[in-house]
């Protein structure tokens, strides 16, 4: 079976529409974040809906949007996380779309060829909100600090890819699809290819000028709008 994993699609459907009709899969792994930043919020939504990933787990965007709460991402971002927030994604969705985000899970577990594969959407230890850019021990607890022990780490929300080893633990984040932010201005995607036990990490070119020209239609504050368009260009904050 191949898996397509997919994180951080923040509102872009353009680029989501763009792995998912030239990439072949037999499932979809939904790690979180389709709302804020981007322009379709919405679109993508009813396009995850129609995707029906067999793991799909709240973002910390997700989750600030269903209950009204604060982020808490990076400070480079916060400031934009909100404005788009309030004047892009709250004005798209619906309250079925919110009462929708409200029962997303944080966490999900799968036993999947004998190995038990644990998704989040940041970390073990603190799945809506820490950052774990490359494996870090010390998030293999719990609330209560006990040893998570699991033999895959499926996440997100750092918007950098990585795909590695640490002692007997696979870990693998696909990186961002609407906003990557490791300089390469490309969707960022995985794949879990079952039979062979086997991550790997992707790349693909979409239309960023059709995301800027949507993203200016939205009347946004200048400042605003500069900010998330050079995000799109550059593929980094």
């Amino acid at each position: 079976m191949k898996v397509l994993i997919l994180s951080d699609i923040h509102g872009n459907s353009v680029a989501l529409k763009e792995i998912i009709e030239n990439e072949s899969y037999d499932a979809v792994w939904f790690l979180g974040d389709l709302t804020d930043y981007g322009p379709n919020p919405d679109e993508v939504l009813e396009i995850l809906k129609d995707l029906n990933p067999e793991v799909w787990v709240s973002g910390n965007h997700d989750y600030a949007n269903a209950f009204n709460v604060d982020c808490h991402c990076g400070e480079k971002t916060h400031e934009l996380s909100v404005y788009t927030r309030e004047n892009i994604t709250k004005k798209l969705l619906s309250e079925e779309d919110i009462k929708f985000l409200q029962n997303l899970p944080i966490r999900q577990e799968k036993e999947i060829g004998g190995k038990d594969f644990y998704f989040v959407h940041a970390c073990p230890k603190d799945p809506l909100y820490g950052y774990m850019f490359d494996f870090d021990p010390e998030c293999m607890v719990n609330e209560i600090g006990r040893k998570i022990e699991k033999d895959v780490i499926v996440y997100g929300h750092t918007h950098f890819p990585r795909n590695g080893i640490y002692g007997q633990i696979a870990y693998f984040n696909p990186g961002s699809v609407g906003q990557p932010r490791d300089g390469v201005p490309q969707a960022s995607y995985g794949i879990f290819f079952s039979d062979e036990e086997n991550f790997e990490l992707r790349r693909k070119k979409y239309d960023v000028d059709e995301v800027v020209k949507r993203i200016k239609h939205l009347d946004l504050e200048k400042k605003y709008e500069d900010m998330l368009v050079k995000i799109l260009i550059q593929g980094s904050v």
